[in-house]
């Protein structure tokens, strides 16, 4: 079934310059994807993988892409199916979503992260997630139970499992919001604005135990 998304790259006040991926997935599919064209294509090279992306439409992405016959354009080896349009798409995020659109994913290149939105009902872009490509900097992951349970979200620092906060407001840079997620058990936290991206705080764990002077006085027992 035809997934019409946009890839493309974010600019200054919620402006991005993008390409349509015909035949795009949600980020559960995409952004492993992802991960592997910029580790195995491109080296981790994320100013080389976005001006590839941005070369052309794409029917799809893939890491091995084969011949196919009824493609016009031959394959772009380890990126995927090129598709006829040659037109880039630029928008900003506080505009309504244009045409049968569900997905828009910007890569912000000075962080080698990924933030994907999502279509609403209403026209506009919600965001949805936001995505390190680098799977080791990322603080907070979803997985699923062993039994095919729920999907919970587990601390990369404590391995706490569902013990998140996390506050959402409007930004006050006018556009878009301002989040701040935070694990309950260790406070290592994530948060992030329109302008700015990301900031990660990880927290010592675990915790630094107080030495004994600190905790019960000198040695003789008295306090100071």
């Amino acid at each position: 079934m035809s997934t019409p998304t946009l890839i493309g790259v974010a600019a200054s006040r919620g402006s991005y310059a993008a390409r349509l991926i015909q035949f795009g997935e949600d980020p559960e599919v995409l952004v492993p994807l992802l991960r592997r064209i910029w580790t195995d294509t491109f080296g981790r090279k994320t100013d080389a993988m976005a001006a590839a992306l941005l070369a052309s439409d794409w029917w799809s992405l893939a890491v091995n892409p084969k011949p196919r016959r009824w493609h016009r354009q031959p394959p772009v080896p380890g990126l995927g199916y090129p598709a006829d349009n040659d037109t880039i798409r630029r928008g900003a995020l506080r505009e309504d979503v244009g045409g049968a659109l569900e997905w828009l994913y910007l890569l912000h290149l000075d962080q080698r992260r990924l933030v994907a939105y999502e279509a609403t009902v209403h026209g506009r872009w919600l965001r949805h997630s936001a995505h390190q490509l680098d799977p080791v900097e990322e603080l907070f992951i979803t997985e699923i139970a062993d039994d095919d349970g729920p999907e919970m979200t587990v601390c990369t620092v404590c391995g706490a499992v569902d013990e998140i906060d996390h506050v959402e407001v409007p930004s006050m840079a006018g556009y878009g919001y301002d989040t701040a997620t935070s694990c309950t058990r260790c406070g290592s936290s994530v948060a992030t604005d329109p302008m700015f991206g990301d900031h990660v705080t990880r927290k010592p764990w675990p915790p630094n135990a107080p030495t004994t002077g600190d905790a019960t006085g000198d040695a003789t027992g008295g306090t100071r």
